[in-house]
């Protein structure tokens, strides 16, 4: 079990254990999470952290010129385009 003990700021310090284990380095952001009579501690995702999450492989991406002929061709409502 790790402990921790809370400042007069009400700060605390994560161990260098579980600061290692969640992969956690200094200005990186933690979320805590309220359950009950516990709090769980955990990495806020970055954009980086995220990146290609969303990608499909079984998807190609449109080319400029094919969005520029899709534009033109309007298959975008004006209530698309903010």
């Amino acid at each position: 079990m790790l402990t921790s003990t809370i400042t007069r700021k009400g700060q605390l310090t994560l161990p260098v254990r579980l600061r290692r284990e969640l992969e956690i380095k200094p200005s990186d952001k933690v979320v805590f999470i309220k359950r009950k009579d516990k709090i769980y501690i955990e990495k806020l995702a970055t954009i980086d952290d995220l990146f290609g999450s969303l990608s499909n492989p079984k998807v190609k991406p449109l080319s400029i010129a094919e969005m520029k002929r899709s534009v033109e061709k309007g298959m975008f409502s004006k209530n698309d385009i903010a």
